[in-house]
């Protein structure tokens, strides 16, 4: 299986949807987190305007540690500063736009919530992707460092 897994990972279509794959692995961790915030401030009686950006801003957290760590590997000593300050204006900006399409969608189109509320996770999670991956962690694919992805989680023979 490892050696399928190598011989897969020599093509760049693999590697992309190798990333993609892990990004939806936080995507989902990350949406059961906000999920059960929205779940539960909605229950608490807060409106979907206070309990998305509480929920946003949880998951906001927990997605650039993920991310940074998991996603695209990225070490601390790499801009962490730039990274997380890039990452936030980003997350805080589609927070922001996400906000303005659940307002249109459920207050002014009168969409059913959950519709709203789910359409604005899809817009957000798609366009986050994008611009994190080429902005903030500035993921460039490496053809022949297969050996990074492979070994990281083999112990090493000495």
């Amino acid at each position: 299986m490892k050696k399928l897994f190598e011989k897969l990972l020599e093509y760049k279509l693999f590697r992309e949807l190798f990333l993609i794959f892990k990004y939806g692995l936080v995507g989902i961790v990350n949406t059961a987190v906000t999920t059960v915030i929205f779940l539960v401030l909605n229950k608490l009686g807060f409106s979907y305007l206070l309990y998305t950006i509480i929920g946003y801003a949880c998951g906001i957290l927990l997605s650039f540690f993920l991310n940074l760590y998991f996603t695209f590997r990225k070490s601390q000593e790499e801009g962490f500063a730039k990274k997380m300050i890039t990452f936030f204006t980003i997350s805080l900006t589609l927070l922001a736009l996400v906000q303005l399409i659940q307002y249109l969608l459920i207050d002014k189109l009168e969409l059913k919530e959950w519709l709203g509320v789910g359409l604005g996770m899809v817009f957000y999670t798609v366009t986050g992707f994008l611009l994190n991956r080429n902005l903030v962690f500035k993921y460039k694919d490496q053809e022949n460092k297969t050996s990074e992805i492979n070994n990281e989680h083999e112990p090493e023979n000495n």
